[in-house]
């Protein structure tokens, strides 16, 4: 009996080492793996700065402050996320006077986005209504100004605690799952410029005039404002080959213009927040040909922009309208200007 027993312990000592070494080794391996993941991993994780939040719940003035740091714990070591250190955020959102709380639109996050490094700015807002009391949270993309909401609601004597820790599981599990669609991939950040350059380059290019009325209506008086939307397209169309010519309608006939680029525009004050103003500016254009009179290209555009000074913000609203304007008129000529012979056969090449 005892030497069964004696047998038996050996046999559990002998099949005990070879586990023990094997889950040694498993646990070992895993390391291996996890530190030689690590680098991709952190390549693609989101960087994401958190503001503090907007509060008017009575009588609890730090909640905005609490919320953040709440949803900062709850993010910490999450896969997939790299937090902006809190205090570095504070302090260059105060060297750059944004600290703007849950009234950061897409707009400004994206010039913060840039100022931090992060891909998604979280800021949001906390207010009574009625007998219950909101918690809303905004998760937005600084390069693409995609916005995702998070809302949770209780009453008003609800415990703040649990309402604001049901809020940051929301946010970090709408981070996980939303996260990469708010973030723009390779090919959207690509500036479609030098692609239109490249395919329009070798064509006889038709040359071009650009006139566009462009006012501020802002908090002074009605001024006509730099033409910044014409400055902007006649730059684009002059970087892709085109010759831009500027006069009234002899000069424009005796310089041989073929396509007159017309419109209106103006630039709007929308609201101050803290220190900033922001503007809205709208841009409508359409494209003639002078010799028939024919309208070959109509389109329009709004934009925002957030600067210091106000006619600053309403001249750079004016200029990202423009932007993307004279980016699709561009398109339009791509499309319809005939190619070189030697870029092969195709309608556009047949034609005269």
């Amino acid at each position: 009996m005892k030497r069964a027993i004696f047998a038996l312990c050996m046999l559990g000592l002998f099949l005990a080492v070879p586990t023990g070494i094997r889950a040694a080794d498993r646990d070992r391996s895993r390391d291996d793996r996890s530190e030689k993941d690590e680098p991709k991993a952190r390549e693609n994780s989101l960087t994401v700065a958190i503001l503090d939040f907007e509060t008017s719940a009575p009588g609890s003035p730090d909640l905005g402050k609490q919320i953040g740091e709440a949803l900062t714990a709850v993010l910490t070591g999450e896969d997939g996320i790299t937090l902006v250190d809190r205090s570095s955020l504070a302090r260059t959102l105060q060297e750059n006077e944004l600290n703007l709380t849950g009234l950061v639109n897409a707009d400004q996050a994206t010039r913060i986005g840039k100022l931090v490094g992060a891909k998604i700015l979280v800021t949001g807002k906390v207010f009574p209504l009625d007998k219950q009391l909101f918690f809303t949270a905004k998760l937005i993309g600084t390069e693409t100004s995609l916005v995702e909401g998070v809302l949770v609601k209780g009453d008003k004597d609800a415990n703040l605690g649990d309402l604001m820790m049901r809020l940051a599981d929301k946010v970090a599990q709408r981070l996980r799952s939303r996260g990469s669609k708010l973030v723009a991939q390779d090919d959207a950040l690509q500036d479609p410029l030098p692609g239109l350059k490249k395919s329009l380059a070798g064509r006889q290019l038709p040359k071009v005039s650009v006139e566009i009325d462009e006012r501020h209506l802002g908090l002074a008086a009605n001024t006509r404002a730099d033409p910044a939307a014409q400055t902007e397209i006649s730059m684009i169309l002059k970087e892709a080959g085109f010759t831009v010519i500027e006069g009234g309608d002899k000069a424009l006939a005796d310089a041989g213009v073929r396509y007159e680029v017309r419109g209106e525009a103006f630039s709007e004050f929308a609201a101050r927040i803290a220190t900033l103003v922001n503007c809205t500016a709208r841009v409508e254009i359409k494209v003639v040909d002078r010799k028939t009179g024919e309208v070959i290209y109509v389109d329009r555009q709004t934009a925002r922009a957030i600067d210091l000074a106000e006619n600053v913000a309403g001249k750079t609203a004016l200029e990202k309208a423009g932007h993307l304007l004279g980016i699709r008129v561009l398109r339009d000529f791509d499309h319809t200007v005939p190619k070189a012979k030697n870029e092969g056969r195709g309608k556009d090449a047949d034609r005269n």
